[in-house]
């Protein structure tokens, strides 16, 4: 009895676990109910299959999947940079394999979580219109969102914290700096337009974006390999890197008269249409620049120039992303995917003829 009242007794004298416990308790119940509500339409009627078929599309553009060539091109880079200084022939093939499994999904995922959380911070404005019809809205980090926006956010959590979990191996099996390079890229993944931080109004998404999904990308894959630093895989991905801000400018460039109405400071936002043109093109410029002298300085190889038959590609894009069209964007990010694909393909060509010849 006595041990029974002792235990009892902290219930007693702190009432305010039981709310404690109640709180946490009526949070689940809110978290696991949204799935329900999702699974009903706005009248009450059963949720049917093509409404399944109308959620799937809308995440998938939520997703933004053909943009995430972008972290398959920086992942690959870095690996690449490790092939190229003799890190990743040194491993067994087993653990070579699933290491670069590893490094490419948590590339993606890291992307990916940026991406949906970037739609469902971007997209808050359409419920603060009253005359904006919507679904069943729940209340949810203190706004009125529909179920599937709080899906589409918990999603992004769940994928950068996928991120996080190979990102705490890759930094077992190396040492502490793999670890501070997560960090900073999960950080600046959740940060681009997740609040508080929300930088890109703060007119940094596309100088943080070529820091982040390029350098930062680059080297966090190299690092786990290698493990060591070497300026090797930033520059091997450099031309690539450079596209990644211009990307960003097209985007920013498309929606630059609806972010001035809703003042979202992004960068082009800041310093207009003139200036933002400027930047997009130098980018351009620099990228295919950059190819010429990894070439000139034997880091790529001669077939590398190749990637220079895309240059009517970046001129059509060019004309789209200074007309603010949307289809701007779509021919900047295949501009990104075909220079990667030329690099790829021409330096993986060459090493194998190299091996050929060594063997010989």
């Amino acid at each position: 009895m006595k041990n029974q009242s002792r235990l009892a007794k902290p219930i007693r004298n702190h009432p305010n676990r039981e709310v404690h416990h109640f709180s946490k308790l009526k949070i689940f119940l809110r978290i696991t109910s949204l799935y329900t509500i999702l699974l009903l339409e706005s009248n009450k009627k059963p949720f049917m299959l093509k409404n399944t078929v109308l959620y799937a599309k809308e995440f998938i553009h939520a997703s933004r999947v053909f943009s995430l060539s972008l972290a398959i091109a920086s992942t690959s880079m870095g690996i690449i940079a490790s092939w190229h200084d003799g890190s990743l022939a040194a491993l067994e093939t087993p653990k070579v394999v699933l290491l670069i499994l590893l490094i490419t999904v948590a590339g993606l995922a890291a992307q990916l979580g940026a991406n949906l959380i970037n739609d469902y911070f971007e997209g808050s404005f359409k419920y603060e219109n009253p005359a904006v019809p919507s679904a069943v809205t729940v209340r949810f980090l203190k706004k009125d969102r529909t179920p599937f926006d709080v899906f589409v956010f918990l999603s992004g959590i769940a994928a950068l914290g996928l991120a996080g979990l190979i990102g705490l191996y890759l930094t077992y099996i190396s040492s502490w700096p793999m670890l501070l390079i997560g960090l900073l890229g999960l950080v600046g993944s959740y940060g681009y337009t997740g609040e508080p931080i929300v930088y890109k109004n703060k007119g940094l998404g596309a100088i943080l974006s070529f820091i982040l999904m390029g350098p930062l990308m680059n080297l966090g894959a190299y690092y786990p390999i290698a493990k060591n630093f070497s300026w090797n895989p930033i520059l091997f991905g450099l031309p690539l890197s450079l596209l990644i801000p211009a990307l960003m400018i097209s985007n920013e460039m498309r929606d630059l008269e609806e972010d001035s109405r809703i003042n979202i400071g992004s960068l082009s936002n800041r310093i207009g249409h003139r200036w933002a043109l400027f930047l997009y093109d130098s980018l351009l410029v620099c990228s295919l620049i950059a190819i010429v002298a990894l070439v000139v300085l034997k880091l790529y190889p001669v077939q590398s120039l190749l990637s220079l038959l895309f240059l009517p590609v970046a001129f059509k894009a060019r004309r789209r992303v200074a007309r603010h069209e949307g289809p701007g964007i779509r021919l900047t990010n295949l501009l990104h995917q075909c220079l990667f694909l030329t690099l790829a393909i021409t330096f993986f060509l060459a090493k194998l003829h190299l091996t050929a010849i060594v063997d010989t």
